[in-house]
This record gives structure tokens, sequence and C-alpha cells, in this order.
């Protein structure tokens, strides 16, 4: 017996290819804005130039697989759909009704996505930089004291948690109570170039908002002089512990070019321990497991007699938060984001409780990195208007009759925390940041001079300075 099959040969349909292509990427901007507003609360150019610039090393799995989910297959899907009921029909009008539906609700999303530009698409050039920013290589920085210090940067921790006002009880008892009983400064916001993570830590170890210059730089301020090197000039031994693996952001090579002696990220923890938990946030470990781990390193450091600087970082509470096994063990519940709030507070209280036991003279600073910006936490958030940031400074007395309501950013942290180890600036001024010690009470802050609006679109404009401080080139 014969069988004749015949293939008609495949051909290529150049109108329902381009259909295709042109229906997928109204879809995908669609879906990407309403999918990026869904987790962050808005569209931010700069940070979406960033991580791709930087490339997905150390992203979040789950984050990951959201976007897939929610923004890919979605396009994908709903491409498919409407390109074969163009094709079924093959009908003009009816092609173009699909394509001014489909723009209609493109323009819907996008303009409920609080579209944030930032930098990148600004022409206007300035002198904003060459103005404003102070070189700390050209400073006169005089230490009378060497103190040591710990400081922590803090996820998502607003000072809106020590009251029951959103939430309808305390999530942050602990680091609300180090913040009456010590020094906390009332007007910290975040501003345009300070609105995540890696944008905070660059506000606070070097007075710079981070924006994105360019595919062609992957290492970001390259050109800056970093607060590790500046205590490494004052004769401190410089240390980085942090909880999420070095690749996301290529956060190990910024600490390392900003002046660290030693870098231990959450990838380098995960592969040192037995029976790492399940949890990995950003392929790294949570907060407990870091703490623990970080335990017998910070003894030896201690013991060593040296004048150190540790930094060191949270991140239990990142977005939706991490559902952790230290939590459960220590008595925390883990169902909802405040859980996960309440148990991030009593672990980061305990350690540094333990930390001033080891070393009772060292300085201990905790300053939140960026308002919360996902979840059902955040749309809560969303309602309240005036939401500062957590900070705390601890064993300090450089703060004696201070203003604690001026307004401040996480730029000014960055002098501050230098002068609350001992230091002396003459100017007060590194970078774009002020110090916010006593002496320095009648020098202003960029948030003191301009409103935040006003400041946000200065320090967006396009600016050789800043190309050359990111870069480390000078713009051709």
């Amino acid at each position: 017996m014969r069988f004749n099959i015949k293939f008609n040969k495949f051909k290529f349909d150049k109108r329902f290819f381009l259909l295709f292509i042109s229906l997928f990427m109204l879809f995908f901007i669609m879906n990407s804005a309403r999918w990026t507003y869904h987790e962050f609360h808005r569209v931010n150019f700069d940070e979406i130039g960033i991580v791709l610039n930087s490339g997905l090393g150390g992203t979040d799995p789950e984050l990951l697989i959201s976007f897939i989910k929610k923004a890919v297959l979605r396009s994908v899907l709903w491409t498919t759909i409407l390109s074969i009921l163009c094709s079924i029909y093959r009908n003009k009008i009816f092609t173009i009704i699909v394509y001014t539906v489909v723009s209609l609700l493109l323009v819907q999303k996008i303009s409920k996505s609080n579209v944030q530009l930032g930098s990148v698409f600004s022409t206007t050039k300035s002198n904003f930089y060459e103005t404003e920013y102070v070189d700390p290589k050209s400073v006169n920085i005089k230490w009378p004291e060497h103190k040591n210090v710990l400081f922590i940067a803090l996820e998502s921790i607003e000072k809106v948690y020590g009251t029951p006002d959103a939430f309808g009880e305390v999530l942050t008892p602990n680091i609300t109570k180090l913040e009456h009983d010590n020094i906390s400064f009332e007007n910290y916001h975040v501003i345009s170039g300070l609105t995540h993570t890696i944008a905070a830590i660059t506000g606070f170890t070097t007075g710079l908002p981070l924006f994105f210059t360019g595919f062609a730089n992957v290492e970001k301020m390259v050109g800056a002089y970093g607060i590790g090197n500046i205590f490494k000039d004052a004769g401190y031994k410089t240390y980085s512990i942090f909880p999420a693996s070095g690749k996301f952001s290529l956060k190990s090579h910024f600490m390392e070019h900003k002046g660290f002696d030693t870098v231990i990220d959450g990838e380098q923890i995960r592969n040192s321990i037995v029976n790492p938990p399940k949890i990995k946030p950003f392929e790294g470990v949570d907060d407990g497991v870091l703490f623990e781990y970080s335990k017998p390193i910070i003894q030896d450091i201690v013991k060593s007699k040296s004048p150190y600087f540790l930094f060191m970082e949270t991140i239990n509470t990142h977005c939706a938060g991490y559902f952790t096994e230290h939590c459960e063990q220590i008595g925390f519940k883990q169902e909802t984001m405040q859980d996960i709030t309440l148990c991030a507070d009593k672990i980061v209280a305990d350690f540094v409780k333990w930390f001033r036991t080891q070393d009772p003279n060292a300085v201990v600073i905790l300053i939140n990195d960026h308002n919360q910006r996902s979840g059902s936490m955040a749309r809560t958030l969303s309602k309240i208007k005036n939401k500062p940031l957590s900070n705390v400074f601890i064993n300090t007395n450089i703060f004696d009759k201070s203003d604690l309501s001026r307004p401040i950013s996480a730029m000014d942290f960055f002098p501050t925390i230098i002068e609350s180890a001992g230091a002396r600036i003459e100017g007060c001024k590194l970078g774009l940041g002020t110090s916010l010690s006593t002496h320095c009470k009648n020098v202003k802050t960029l948030r003191e001079r301009f409103s935040d609006s006003e400041l946000e679109k200065k320090i967006e404009q396009n600016n050789d300075l800043y190309y050359k401080l990111s870069t480390g080139r000078t713009r051709k």
C-alpha cells in the first residue's frame, strides 16, 4: 500500500508577520508598563537602563518569572489571538479598529504608570555639577578621632511603620525605639536618582545620584571617590557584607572600586555554609543568615584593634518580602508582609544589641534606602503623602542641638557618616552632600536650597562632569 502525502510549500506571509510584530510590540510595552507599575509603582527609565546595562546576574528569579508570565507570555497570547482574527477577516476596517483599541489601551496604561523619564531623555545641558559637586580628593579632612563604624543600609523601612496609622499595628517597635533613644532625622526623603537600592547606596557612598549614562558604561561611578577610599586614607580597614549576590547591579565590583578591601556577598555566604536555606533572595541569603554568618567575622575585626568601617545591608523587606525559615524559628508567623517586617525589625535590633556588646564604643548607623515600592504594603502606603525614611545614629556626639527636621537626602549621609567617625570636613560638603553635624548647621543641604521638583530637574540634566564621574571618561 502506498501513501501519497503532499505537503503544501510554506509561503511566508509578510502582511501577517508585520501585523504580528507590530501588535506584539504594542502589547509588550503596555504589559511591561503595567507589570512594572504593579511591582514598583512607577516606570523609571533610569532604573530600566541600569538593570539592562548591568545584566540580569543576581536578578530575583521570582521577579523574572513574574515578568515573563505577565508581560511576555500575555503579550504573545493576545497578539496571537488578534493576529489570527485579523487574518481570518482580512478586512482593513477590522484591522484599523484592532490597532486603535490596542493603542488606546496602551496610552491608558502608560498614563497610569507614573512614568519617570529621569535623565534618559533629558537634552538640557547644565553646569549644575560643576557648581555644586565637591570632589572629596580636594577637601581637607582632619581626623581628631578614629571611631569604629558599623553602617547598615535598611531595606524599605519607613518611619510610618513606627505608628499604627497605616497598618493598625506598629511594625518596627525596636527600630522606632532606637530612633527615639538616639539621633534620627525627621525629613529624610528620596529624590530622583536615589529611588532604588543601588542608587541609594551610590548616594551614601559617593554623595551622588545614580542615572543611566549609556550601554557602553557597565561600571558606575568609576570616576568618583568613595567612602571606603576616604576611610582607607585615614588608616581604616574597610569591609562590605551584604545578603544579595554581588552580581546584582554589579554591586561587588562597585564596592571594591569604592575602597572596600573585603567584600562578602550573599552568594559567597550561601556557598560556604552547610545546608543553606531554601529561600534565596537575589541568589543570596536572608538577613537572619547574614547576621549569624557575620558575627565571628566581626569578632575577629574587633579583636584586631585596627580602626574599621563595616558597611552592611538588609534584604528581607525588599518589595514583596521573603518568608524565611529563620523568622519561623524565632517565633514569627510568615503569612503577610507585615509579619516579615515585624521579624526584620527584631533581627536588626538583636544584631545591633549583640554588636554593641562586642564594641561598645563603636558608632552604629542605620539608614533606610528607599520607600516600599511593591505589594500590598506599597498600595496602602501610597495613600500617605508624607513618608520619611527611617534613620538612626547611635553613639556619636556630633549632633548636639542640631535641627533634626532639616530636609535631607541620601547624599547628605555621605559626609555625615565620615564626621560621625570623628573626622572634621573643611567646608562641610562632599559630593553633593552636606554634613548634618552641628558645626555645619549653617551650611544648607540641596533640599534646603531647592524644592524637590526643582532639584530633581537640575540633577537629571545632561552634564559633562556627571558623565565623567560616572564613567571615568570625558564625553566625546
